[in-house]
Formats: structure tokens, sequence, C-alpha cells
């Protein structure tokens, strides 16, 4: 394979007397790793370039430095060089990137390449690495000098990337405990401002910047028996040139991986004396053909229960005024994804309310939206700068608006229809009274629908309602979201291990939950519960299974027979959308949701609708639900 195969349109070309610092920012703005300089973008014959690695060598706000006073002459690559070649004159000179001309003697720019745009071209092109796990390429040797501690000083990681030709360095805990938290490489350099050593500047600088100020938080890590393919992903996507290799024990970091590693996988294979691991990395299991989700409509969704039972016409008693929440918290418009989960963190609540600049309420933003926001950008969205997402990307607009005599079933059936997680009670002018969770409908059930239904007359069906630890979790994700389920029951063939629960999703971070890949790279894991098996925050490079996001419910089901209320009871005690059922004779049968009762409100208030009749209540009154 040649190079010009891979090369690509540079994003970055100058001219020769540009300001250093021009260059710069160029390369932070258009999050490039390498600007080329020619001698005028007609003719685009190559003068020099500039890397990552040249462009902190300018280690103030100003100088009087052009872009050819730092520029580089070689390593270049030619088109018709093989790839094998290219790659090794990066390694040898310590370039990430280099620019791609004609021919020695006709140097014109015909594209740029770095080394993540080589190994994502193997991958297009369909080529399979030669060695296939981390373990037969990751570097162990000196392993000291790949890491560094969040109060380090910038300055020392500056000079073994400048001086030593380091791409990046991992960032542990600390020397006793030396489990990664961050990694620092050319990118957080270049891109951050809080790391100038002012060396051009005639004022000193009071105090050096830490580690902690400008690394990446969050590792992303390998393990020894992680496919390469996974991490030649996650590492060619978000330009990582270095990630660290732990023992999934202890999760202490035993080597790292560099993009050129990643490279030799594909291009010469193991390294010498170095072989396949025994154990093989935990993959999803496949699903069975009756166990995939297929398109359910609002009808069919509203309809299915485990058991029918014969239509109940008599209201619960209670209208949408006598429910409704005085407040919620809100945001604005304009904040961030990451404001929002704060805020729902900082007030525990699953609900936001989103304003815009004049108050207006426009959106909601739930733990579901919280999930999908996610599920789009990976954990990655919240700790780079350009990648924040504000609160209009996420949040959902289809908000049903009731009036207050409405009777909950009715507020029921319009959340079901348009899969809402929050109503608004609007006066006669259509101004907002109140407010309606799914969870306060869902409290209101409890209060006075005690014995009048059955777990089996309001749960989905069996099937659907269960997953197995090794799914994947994006096949559980779509399940719920498919079958409005807020839990799914996490049961192996030989015992019930826990629950998915929505409302805890949003705080096990994960890739690409919507857009249809259906095995995870990137993971931000954290403990999710008390007693719950000990899990460290980092990013794992592997796929994410149910097993990862589960809550674990020991011993803690319902029976078919029993009560919805006890259902709901157990529900508020462990903090989870959904509790396992089981039959009679103990064999499991899938789940009772929130949103099962839901649907059971909405099926009566449709009955109604059905004959004609009017769904408005005036009997009774609930006390107003407490602050979620």
């Amino acid at each position: 394979m040649k190079i010009w195969e891979v090369a690509r349109k540079p994003r970055v070309v100058v001219t020769a007397d540009i300001p250093a610092t021009a260059v710069r920012a160029m390369l932070r703005d258009n999050e490039e790793p390498i600007a080329v300089i020619v001698n005028n973008e007609k003719e685009m014959k190559l003068v020099g370039y500039v890397t990552w690695r040249e462009i902190i060598q300018i280690t103030s706000h100003y100088s009087h430095l052009r872009a050819k006073d730092i520029a580089l002459d070689w390593p270049v690559a030619y088109k018709d060089d093989d790839i094998e070649t290219v790659v090794k004159r990066m390694e040898e000179e310590k370039v990430y990137a280099v620019p791609v001309v004609d021919s020695p003697d006709n140097p014109v720019v015909i594209g740029v390449a770095s080394i993540a745009d080589i190994v994502r071209g193997l991958m297009a092109a369909g080529f399979e690495p030669i060695a296939e796990t981390v373990a037969e390429v990751m570097t162990t040797e000196d392993l000291e000098e790949y890491i560094t501690y969040q109060d380090e000083r910038v300055n020392k990681v500056w000079s073994d990337i400048v001086y030593h030709g380091k791409l990046g360095k991992v960032v542990v805990r600390s020397k006793e405990e030396p489990i990664p938290v961050g990694i620092i490489s050319l990118r957080e350099f270049v891109a951050t401002g809080r790391w100038f050593f002012h060396r051009e500047s005639e004022r000193g600088l009071k105090s050096i910047a830490k580690v902690k100020t400008i690394m990446l938080r969050g590792a992303p890590v390998a393990t020894p028996e992680t496919p390469i393919q996974y991490v030649a992903k996650i590492m060619v996507e978000n330009d990582f040139p270095i990630l660290p290799v732990i023992d999934e024990e202890t999760g202490k970091i035993i080597g790292v991986i560099t993009i050129f590693d990643v490279a030799r996988a594909y291009l010469e294979g193991a390294k010498p004396g170095r072989v396949k691991p025994a154990k093989k990395a935990a993959l999803p299991i496949e699903v069975k053909p009756e166990e995939r989700v297929t398109y359910a409509t609002t009808q069919q969704v509203l309809q299915q229960v485990l058991v029918a039972r014969p239509p109940v016409e008599s209201l619960v008693g209670l209208s949408a005024a006598g429910i409704a929440r005085a407040e919620l918290p809100a945001v604005t418009i304009n904040d961030t994804v990451e404001h929002a989960r704060r805020m729902m963190l900082r007030y525990r609540t699953n609900y936001l309310l989103v304003v815009d600049e004049k108050g207006q309420i426009v959106g909601v933003v739930s733990k579901w939206s919280m999930l999908r926001a996610i599920g789009l950008k990976g954990p990655i969205w919240k700790r780079r700068v350009h990648d924040r997402y504000f609160i209009d990307y996420i949040m959902d607009t289809e908000i049903p608006r009731v009036k207050p005599d409405d009777s909950i079933e009715k507020v029921a059936l319009m959340m079901a229809q348009s899969k809402a997680e929050v109503a608004i009670v609007e006066d006669e002018k259509g101004q907002p009274i109140g407010f309606i969770t799914k969870d306060d409908i869902v409290e209101a059930y409890a209060q006075y629908m005690r014995g009048r239904a059955r777990v089996e007359n309001i749960m989905t069906p069996g099937r659907i309602g269960i997953v197995h630890p090794h799914h994947s979790l994006y096949h559980a994700v779509k399940k719920m979201q498919t079958f409005y389920l807020d839990a799914l029951t996490v049961y192996d063939g030989s015992q019930i291990l826990g629950v998915v629960s929505a409302n805890r999703l949003p705080f096990v971070a994960y890739e690409d939950a919507v857009t249809g890949i259906k095995s995870r790279r990137l993971i931000w894991v954290r403990k999710l519960v008390r007693g719950a098996a000990r899990k460290g925050r980092y990013v794992k490079v592997t796929p994410l299974l149910v097993l990862d996001a589960m809550v674990p419910l020991r011993n803690v089901y319902v029976k078919t027979s029993d009560d919805v209320v006890k259902a709901i009871e157990l529900m508020k005690q462990h903090n989870v959308d959904g509790i396992p059922v089981v039959d009679e004779e103990g064999k499991v049968v899938g789940v009772v949701t929130k949103t099962d009762i839901i649907r059971e409100l909405a099926r009566t208030a449709r009955l109604r609708i059905e004959r004609g009749e009017t769904v408005k209540v005036e009997e009774r009154k609930a006390k107003p639900p407490e602050a979620k």
C-alpha cells in the first residue's frame, strides 16, 4: 500500500513569514497536528512544515518567531513510498505527521499523513492486524518514562515530549497506587494556554501549571487481551497517541501502547518474544433471532401485557392539578450537557426544565435525553472544550400540555404517546401552573391503587424484558427505547443478577448508543451502588456489556401474582426503574417497570376516549409530591 492512498488534504497551509503564534492558533482551532509551509498557495511547493512538537516550543503568549524559524524539512513522504517505509521513517525521527510530496525533484504538496491517518487507512482498506492483541505489541520497557503524576509540573512533561520524542504520558493516581486517571499528550499542550513558561517574556511566571490542569481526564485503558482493532479505532478517532495498559484485577498500569505500536501490529506483527495471551477479552454474545429487536408501534406497545384482563374503566380519581408539583429545577438553552448532568446530581432529580433567554419553557432534559447525549459522543464530550454540547442538542421538545382537571390517566396517555417524562399543567390562558413527572404518577398510583392490579396484568411480555449479562449494552438500550421500558431484568439462565435501569445509565457513559454500532469501545465506568464490584474510574477500550452497567439486585424480585404496589415500593427502596418478575414456580418471566404503570393508566384513558367519554375528574386530591 502506498502513502498517497492514505494522504489527505492539509487543513493548515501557511507561508514562511507568518508568525509562529498564528500557526499555533490555526493548529489549535483546526485540531490539526501539522501545518504545511509552502512558497505560495498556487504552486504549493514545500518549504517546510511545523508539527505540534515544534509549536509547543513557543512557551509564551508572544513571540518574535516566524513559521520558517521553527520549521522542519525532514522527514517527508513521497507519494510512491510504501506505507511501511514512511512509518519506519516517522518512528526513527519521532514525528507524528509528515507532508506528502510528489517526488524529491518536484516537492509539490499533494497531502499530509499522520500516523493515525495511516492506521485509519489500513483499517478502511480491510487490512487485518498481524498481531491480534495488545499484549503482542505493547511497550513495557522503561515504563516509568511514560508515567507522570497529577501534581507534577508540566515543564517536566514538556521536556520529555520536546527533547526525548515522547508522544505523550499516562497520568496515574500516585506512585503507591499507579492507576491511570488521564493522559497528557501534544494535543493537550496545544489545546490549552495554561502551560506557558514565558521563556520569551520579560515578565516572570510565579508558578508553573501542574499536569492536572491540562491533562485529559478519564484515561482510556486497554488490557493485554484487548483486540488491536478496538484500540486502533479509539486511537485514530480521538487522536490518542498513547493509551495505558492495565491489569484488569488491580487496575494498575503494566504497560502502554502507542500509535506506533498499533501500526506495527498491522504491518509487522508481534514484537520479538511476545505471544498472544491465553485469556480472551470479554465480547458481547450473539443476540439470538428470537431476541432481536423489531419495530413496535405505539399502539402495540400500549396493548402488550403478560396476562390480559378485562379493561379497567374506573379512574384513580385524581386530577392533574392534584398531583402536580409547583416547580422543577431548570437550566437555560445555552447551558452545556455537562452542566445539566451536574444539576441532576446536585438536586437529585431525574428531570430538568429548559428555558430560553426570555424565561419561556422550551424543552425538558430527562435521564433518557442525558443518556442519548452521552451515547452519541461517548465520555470524551465532557472533557474537551471544543466538544461541548449544549442543551438544545439533546433536550426533548415534545412536552405534553394538560389541563388542571384532566385525569392522571389522560396525562399518562399523552406521556405514553410522546414517550415523554414530564407533562406541563397549564391554566386557561396557556400559562404553566405546575409540572407532572413520571415519578409523580407512579407515586400517586401507589397511594391509591393498592390491591387493584397484579404485576402480570401490567408488565410487558417476558422475553422482551430480559437480557443476558453478556449481551451488548447497545442491544439492551435498543430494547428499552423500542418497547418503552425503563428497565430490564439481567438473567444468565440460572439466576437473576440485577437490572439495567434508565435512571442509572447516564452515569455509565458509552459510545454510539443510538447510532447502530453493536459493541461498545469506550466506557466511563464508576461504582454504581454500595457493595457492587469495584470498578476503576477510567475508560475501558473494550466492548461494553450489560454486566458493566447493571444494578446488582440479588434475591430482589416480585411474583406475577403480587400487587403492583409491592413492585413500586421495591423500586423506591433500591432506586431503580424496574424490578425482576418470576412466576409461581420461580421461573423468570421478565420485568415490571415504571413505564408499565404509565401504560396501564394510558390504556384506561384510551378506552374512555374511544367511547367518546371525557377523561376528567374532580373527586380526589393527592398530596403534592416531594421534589425529586
